[in-house]
C-alpha cells in the first residue's frame, strides 16, 4: 500500500484537502468529508470556480436582493 498522506490545502475553521495513498482526494469542509478521484476533484474545482465567477458578477451588479431561492432538482 502506498503511504502518501499529503495535505494539499488547509484553512482553520473551514476544512482541508488531502491526498492519500489510495489515490483519493479527501475534501473536508466542517464535519463533512467527500472522497473522490483526482479527476473528479479537478472537475469539482472547476465547478466551484465557475460558481464564484457567477456570484462575483451578481454581487458587483448589486442583484443579491433580487435573487430567488434555487429550486431543488
Amino acid at each position: 500500500m502506498n503511504d502518501i498522506n499529503v495535505i494539499l490545502a488547509e484553512r482553520n475553521g473551514t476544512g482541508a484537502i488531502r491526498l492519500c495513498g489510495c489515490n483519493c482526494i479527501h475534501l473536508s469542509i466542517g464535519p463533512v468529508t467527500i472522497n473522490m478521484a483526482p479527476e473528479m476533484f479537478a472537475q469539482a474545482a472547476l465547478l466551484v470556480k465557475q460558481a464564484m465567477e457567477s456570484l462575483t458578477v451578481i454581487v458587483e451588479a448589486g442583484n443579491m436582493e433580487e435573487l430567488q431561492p434555487a429550486r431543488p432538482n
